[in-house]
């Protein structure tokens, strides 16, 4: 994983979405995805983010809203992000090769862009502690199938010690405090 050919993506984390997650998996998921973001944003990582319909499913919630500064959530009905003109423009624009895969729900939004990533010959990491669904079963398997396609699981934690590559520098004191705190 390199910092120069990453693009950081965080699908549907509305209010909707994260609702009907058990209490326990939302918090992990929002807690990951905005250890994810600082991480980009002192890495200088873009970010992609999208929403589901939002006039049903609400839009991303406040928390993460806050942490995406002007980062405006790209809404869709398709339930892959590739399905989007605007995504696959702004994703062609940023010259990446690199998706660090986030979002709601895993078995079908997320499993459905990591399949059309894969098979525009992009490098997925689906980060598994910051993907969820509804049921545990569907998690799983949307997991399991995107391994099978193609995508590396990954945790936050990997993709932060992936990125920073060593200890000791600048980047590596600022942001090993963010891990810490999610310990």
């Amino acid at each position: 994983m390199d910092k120069e050919k990453a693009v950081l993506v965080a699908i549907d984390f509305q209010e909707a979405q994260t609702r009907i997650m058990p209490p326990e998996i939302g918090k992990i998921l929002i807690q990951n995805l905005k250890i994810l973001i600082a991480f980009a944003r002192q890495l200088k990582i873009p970010i992609l983010a999208t929403e589901q319909y939002p006039k049903g499913l609400g839009r991303t919630i406040a928390e993460i809203r806050e942490e995406f500064g002007g980062i405006i959530p790209i809404e869709k009905v398709s339930f892959s992000c590739c399905g989007v003109t605007a995504f696959n423009r702004q994703l062609e624009e940023l010259e990446r090769t690199q998706i660090i895969l986030t979002g709601i729900e895993a078995h079908i939004c997320v499993l459905q862009t990591a399949k059309d990533l894969i098979q525009r010959n992009y490098e997925v990491h689906v980060v598994a502690d910051a993907v969820g669904s509804r049921k545990k079963l569907d998690w799983e398997t949307g997991l399991k199938w995107m391994e099978k396609k193609g995508a590396m699981i990954s945790t936050t934690e990997i993709i932060a010690f992936q990125l920073l590559k060593e200890a000791g520098t600048e980047d590596f004191k600022k942001l090993s405090k963010l891990l810490k705190q999610e310990a």
